[in-house]
């Protein structure tokens, strides 16, 4: 229904009356869809409560209603992604897309004009100054509603996460909001993601965007803080937290057991720290008690099977320098050989078969096999995830020079990620999504 110089117009839906008028020879108009591959991800999204997740965010410095509907930006905003667009110029074939257009609410109206004044519906600069208008807390509003869909549903599982930070590096130009510049001369912003892991479908949970000269260690603070307030307390949903070495620290392991009742598994960080010698030392006791399994890994682009010893070391008691809190850790040691049972090395010919793990969790009955899984699980994020994040949505490339632009693109790219890796799980068991995936991949 629209507004018309009479009065109004309406728009009556009715196939069995259409159909019959085509047959009588009536003129009609068929709405081509160039994006039509993507109606599995939109129909999934619009049945479960995602689309309106993702979609009703209204930005703070919207100061007036009476333009383009915010919702239909925000819908413009989810179609650019899931079609890969780079930036909102080149949106012009999806703003012609009439199919979409009327999918995602724009009346027939507005979809009719477009064609007969030879324009697309909105200006593509639209978008830019859109995603420009949100403020952090709109959009953390935002997530946590699409959020609060995938718990409902029941879709977030085992407990397990993994914590993964990423550089996001502006070449070109130093007026970015919120961007700083390291002492190597690198500038832009740093992100980190918590994510929840499951076989072939983790799902991002939590984010803080801050510059290349935050330490991830002071963002992983800030994030589990944020989220034991929103969320709900982290020891009721966050059992197991997966990192890297370059979070080490004895405070934040104190923290992250004693004060918020997190387990963790993570690296030991260098060769020249004290524990190494320990390490070093308990290793060589020839009455040592090692598991062998083997595991498949890729090198050079080549899947093969690699051999894998592991062992469990007396436990430790870490003692911080600084405010003297103390936690007993558990470490596991692995050794990994190629099948012919030479070393790993690294390019540069470093030997790197052997890994040392740090957690809190029991080793188990197989000498630290199942610390090793854990961790294996968090090298897939980073070596999967972020490159996924990247390459597909290339998450590098920021929608503006505002902060709120910036944050509010990788909100939206999230949204639409975990979206996607649940319509994937979907498909498993409907032939239908199925058939709607492998067109997206296409």
């Amino acid at each position: 229904m629209a507004a018309g110089p009479e009065g109004f117009r309406l728009w009556q839906k009715n196939r069995e009356r259409t159909m019959e008028e085509i047959l009588a020879g009536a003129p009609f108009r068929i709405l081509e869809s160039e994006q039509g591959q993507y109606d599995g991800l939109l129909d999934f999204m619009l049945l479960h409560g995602l689309w309106a997740a993702a979609t009703e965010m209204r930005p703070s410095e919207l100061k007036k209603d009476n333009g383009i509907a915010y919702s239909l930006l925000n819908g413009l905003e989810c179609l650019r992604e899931m079609a890969g667009i780079e930036t909102p110029a080149n949106c012009g074939p999806l703003l012609k897309d009439a199919y979409l257009m009327e999918r995602i609410g724009f009346t027939a109206e507005q979809v009719e004009a477009g064609p007969v004044q030879e324009e697309n519906i909105i200006d593509p600069e639209s978008l830019n100054n859109h995603l420009a208008r949100f403020r952090e807390v709109d959009l953390e509003a935002g997530f946590l509603r699409h959020l609060a869909v995938i718990r409902q549903k029941r879709w977030l599982r085992g407990g397990v996460y993994a914590v993964d930070g990423h550089d996001i590096l502006i070449p070109y130009g130093k007026e970015y909001e919120g961007a700083a510049a390291t002492g190597e001369g690198s500038y832009g912003y740093k992100l980190l993601v918590l994510l929840n892991v499951q076989e072939d479908c983790e799902l991002v949970v939590g984010y803080v965007l801050g510059s290349l000269r935050e330490s991830e260690i002071t963002m992983l603070r800030r994030l589990l803080a944020r989220l034991d307030q929103t969320v709900g307390p982290l020891k009721q949903w966050l059992k197991i937290l997966l990192m890297d070495r370059g979070y080490w620290g004895t405070d934040l392991f104190c923290e992250l057991k004693q004060d918020y009742g997190i387990d963790f598994v993570s690296r030991v960080r260098d060769e020249k720290m004290e524990i190494n010698q320990v390490i070093q030392r308990e290793i060589r006791q020839p009455k040592r008690v090692w598991s062998h399994q083997w595991e498949e890994r890729e090198f050079s682009g080549k899947k093969e099977q690699q051999q894998v010893l592991t062992t469990v070391l007396p436990s430790e008691l870490l003692v911080s320098d600084q405010t003297q809190r103390t936690l007993e850790v558990n470490l596991v040691v692995a050794e990994q050989r190629h099948g012919d049972g030479s070393p790993i090395l690294d390019k540069k010919g470093k030997d790197i078969s052997w890994t040392t793990y740090i957690t809190t969790l029991a080793p188990g009955k197989q000498q630290g096999q199942k610390i090793r899984g854990f961790y294996r699980q968090r090298w897939g994020i980073e070596n999967q995830g972020f490159r996924y994040l990247s390459q597909t949505w290339n998450i590098d490339r920021p929608a503006g020079h505002s902060y709120g632009a910036v944050l509010a693109r990788l909100v939206f790219v999230f949204m639409i990620y975990n979206s996607g890796q649940l319509f994937k799980q979907a498909s498993r068991q409907r032939l239908d999504y199925a058939a709607q995936l492998r067109r997206m991949r296409s």
